[in-house]
């Protein structure tokens, strides 16, 4: 009787003391966090950390079950992962698009430089195709000297590049844009849409610094 007692005592022991796996409970947090790709997809990495740590949990589970418990959580952290990281992109990239005016190709910044790699490219050849194409494209305002009823700015890349003269901005990572008709805008700090006409001057390629290679006279702004 004893011995028996002894024996459920021991077993109760054994599944008492096992110890929850971390990585599987830091996995599930990660999986929680993947659906900020909806917002960005430079926090892709968040989810692809989720996935890793659920399988190196799930691995450890697995080669010492006398030892770790939370199989279900590190499951969790997987499914919350993969699944999250499809709904974040597919709402980043429907987001992308939604605001593209009909007959605009959608360009960004990333497109219009050079490729490192291609000695003298200034220009990528897909963006010389698009020259007097309609295009779309999201940036930032350049703080001007005017703020309401603007006509003509420069578009940057970031909010950071607002904040250093425009004398310091390669040529490519600058884009006037001239509206067009009666449209008019007043400065925002925020990320804006404007769809137009692209205009390459091809004659500003000889200068990295200063010159402005694109120029949009835009009919749209989102």
């Amino acid at each position: 009787m004893q011995d028996h007692e002894n024996g459920s005592q021991t077993h109760e022991e054994f599944h008492r003391y096992r110890t929850l796996n971390m990585l599987a409970v830091v996995s599930t947090v990660f999986g929680a966090l993947s659906i900020l790709t909806a917002f960005t997809p430079f926090l892709g990495p968040v989810p692809v950390a989720g996935v890793v740590l659920a399988m190196l949990a799930l691995r450890q589970i697995r080669r010492a079950p006398e030892e770790y418990t939370g199989r279900g959580f590190a499951v969790a952290g997987l499914l919350l992962s993969l699944g999250l990281w499809a709904v974040g992109a597919g709402c980043y990239v429907y987001g992308q698009y939604r605001d593209v005016p009909h007959g605009y190709k959608l360009i960004s910044f990333d497109d219009l430089q050079p490729d490192p790699d291609v000695s003298g490219e200034v220009i990528p050849p897909a963006v010389l195709e698009l020259n007097d194409k309609k295009v779309f494209i999201r940036g930032y305002m350049y703080p001007g000297r005017q703020y309401t009823r603007i006509k003509q700015f420069i578009l940057v890349p970031t909010i950071e590049h607002c904040n250093f003269c425009s004398r310091s901005l390669k040529s490519t990572e600058v884009i006037r844009i001239k509206l067009v008709g009666d449209l008019m805008t007043d400065y925002e700090n925020h990320m804006a849409g404007f769809g137009g006409t692209l205009r390459i001057d091809q004659e500003q390629a000889s200068r990295p610094f200063g010159g402005v290679l694109y120029q949009i006279d835009a009919d749209e702004v989102r």
